[in-house]
């Protein structure tokens, strides 16, 4: 492939052994048992699997997006929660880290963060208010050297296993011009009046430990607010605007792993001496379908990569990469399942699961429907 490097396929073989060795041989059990995946979350920093993007001051790698690219691809084949649990981890509460964080906090919160010493999560959703955050209603206020936070936050990933929470409140009212207003925080698990509810049993993404959590005169250390106050959402804008990106890649990854499991089985499976692919001319198009549909999102998935290493923030295609990529990953597991047959609505087989993978993509982390009219407004503003 044309963006493979040595350095990239260096990475991509250590993420190979760690799926071939480590993750598929757990990954039925996951999904039918919905236990979260700590030891792989844990053996994937160890291997520098969650530290790609950060800087080697920090623990990280420093290396590019394309290479985490290729890593999330390649584990979302077999595992793609294992991939949400890495996105909270890495890219919402460890990118919110490393760009608002002080040196100090960065040493303490994102270096074993980058290996998985200490797990990660973002609390910013609420129950209210969307993507509209004058709406929300969990508050901070400072009282002599310590923050009080009150408030609830919902369908937050990986709770329950997370050290570490970076949680966004109001410390005043939003201003609907600037955006200032908003605040983020480290708070750590078992502080005072820090609650964190039950995961939620959900379609798919089973393990991924998504559910609410909520603050009751929640005490933590003045020196906990992370960046400035009242000037979060510019980084969160950023740091949501990476785990759309890495929407693309785990959604290729889904897609190609039903895809693997459709031409297996109709290669191998035979019907009146012939295998389903070589007797049924709607099996062999159904299967030219799906790999054209992969391949052209593979195309989208790593042009706009390239162009996130140069330089480009690419705010309307890293969040298209999540739209194109839920709706080809739901539509290749699909057919998956179709040309399977009856033997592929059987949860023991796995290649139902991509499906219910695929169709929580589309809503997880932002809807399509609302990220497309992000895009529409950026194109009407001349931003793509």
């Amino acid at each position: 492939m044309w963006y493979m490097t040595e350095e990239r396929q260096l990475m991509l073989n250590v993420a190979k052994e760690f799926v071939e060795k480590e993750v598929k041989p757990v990954a039925m059990e996951i999904e039918k048992t919905s236990k979260f995946p700590m030891e792989l979350l844990k053996r994937a920093g160890e291997l520098g699997l969650l530290g790609v993007t950060i800087s080697e001051e920090y623990g990280g790698l420093g290396g590019d997006q394309t290479t985490l690219g290729l890593i999330l691809e390649e584990i979302a084949k077999s595992l793609p929660v294992l991939t949400v649990a890495m996105g909270a981890h890495s890219l919402l509460a460890g990118g919110l880290l490393e760009m608002l964080g002080t040196p100090e906090q960065k040493k303490k919160y994102l270096a074993p963060a980058a290996t998985g010493e200490i797990i990660l999560a973002c609390g910013s959703t609420e129950g209210a208010g969307g993507s509209n955050q004058a709406e929300f209603t969990t508050r901070a206020v400072l009282d002599g050297d310590e923050w009080i936070i009150n408030g609830n936050k919902v369908l937050i990933s990986n709770i329950g296993a997370a050290d570490v929470y970076i949680v966004l409140a109001l410390t005043s009212d939003l201003d609907p011009v600037t955006k200032s207003g908003m605040s983020c925080f480290i708070i750590e698990a078992g502080a005072p009046g820090f609650n964190v509810g039950q995961a939620e049993h959900k379609l798919g993404w089973h393990g991924s430990a998504t559910g609410s959590i909520s603050f009751k005169n929640c005490r933590i250390p003045k020196e906990n607010l992370l960046g400035p106050m009242g000037g979060c959402l510019p980084a969160m804008f950023v740091s949501a605007t990476a785990e759309f990106l890495s929407c693309g890649p785990v959604s290729l990854g889904i897609a190609e792993g039903a895809y693997e499991m459709a031409l297996q089985y109709s290669m191998e499976r035979v019907q009146c001496g012939q295998s389903l692919f070589d007797r049924f001319q709607v099996t062999r198009h159904k299967l030219t379908r799906m790999w054209g549909e992969i391949e052209s999102l593979r195309a989208l998935v790593y042009s706009t990569y390239a162009l996130r290493d140069a330089g480009s923030m690419e705010l309307a295609r890293g969040r298209f990469l999540k739209c194109k990529g839920a709706e080809v990953s739901e539509y290749v597991a699909r057919e998956a399942i179709q040309l399977i047959g009856g033997v592929g609505t059987v949860v023991d087989t796995g290649v139902e699961r991509f499906w219910r993978d695929a169709k929580v993509m589309a809503i997880g982390g932002a809807s399509v429907e609302a990220l497309i009219d992000q895009i529409s407004m950026m194109i009407k503003n001349k931003m793509v």
